[in-house]
């Protein structure tokens, strides 16, 4: 089981968006001069949000990050001096609109259907009903409501892949997510379908039966950035 890092980041308001892919793709080129860090992580990709009328999808974040690695010391920048952090912390108010531990998630994943990455992901995050216990709500999401998505996934044929994330911590502070799932498609038809009338609809019907979905956030996004790049 693979240690996660995934992060629902927005641009600093010097950054245009459409200038937002280019300038975020740097900030990985900035990261890489950090040999002990790229060495730590198995893939990593900067999913770029496409922008949708689709209910429930929001288009108020830019993109969403995430990254595998053996084990949770190889994402979390453990071993930095503080030299080197400042020059990230500083490289980051450049690229986003405040520093990424603010907005940054550490998860252990529960595949649900193990495949390959696609070209096109939706990520949802999701903040639990108050009324519910943490222990009580991932039983819920990672039973009953797993077993639906893999019956409304096999109905559809798709996706490539679809995985829940646990965090690793309490949630944070100005973004309190309880989990986030992740799932993969190939093209973005197949993903806007999927949102509108198919497998992630059902899913978001029964979501609402458990989950705060006027807390949560869902994000329509497409790589642009990859490491390694095949």
């Amino acid at each position: 089981m693979s240690a996660k890092l995934i992060y629902l980041a927005r641009r600093a308001n010097t950054v245009a968006r459409e200038d937002w892919p280019r300038t975020w793709r740097s900030h990985a080129v900035f990261a890489s001069q950090f040999p002990a860090l790229e060495a730590r992580i198995d893939w990593m990709r900067y999913c770029n949000r496409i922008d949708s009328n689709l209910p429930g999808v929001s288009n108020q974040h830019d993109g969403v990050a995430i990254a595998a690695s053996p084990s949770l010391a190889g994402l979390n920048g453990a071993g930095f001096g503080l030299a080197e952090r400042a020059l990230i912390d500083a490289d980051e108010l450049r690229v986003f609109d405040m520093l990424t531990p603010n907005f940054t998630y550490y998860c252990e994943e529960l595949p649900i259907l193990d495949g390959a990455l696609g070209e096109v992901a939706v990520f949802t995050f999701l903040a639990r009903q108050p009324d519910l216990s943490l222990a009580d709500w991932h039983a819920r999401w990672n039973g009953e409501h797993a077993d639906l998505a893999r019956a409304a996934f096999a109905a559809l044929g798709g996706p490539i892949r679809y995985v829940h994330n646990r965090p690793l911590h309490d949630p944070l502070p100005l973004f309190p997510f309880d989990g986030i799932a992740e799932a993969w498609f190939a093209t973005s038809d197949e993903a806007v379908a999927a949102l509108g009338t198919g497998a992630l609809a059902t899913l978001h019907r029964d979501l609402a039966r458990f989950c705060d979905l006027r807390q949560s956030v869902t994000m329509l996004t497409g790589v642009c950035h990859r490491w390694p790049k095949n």
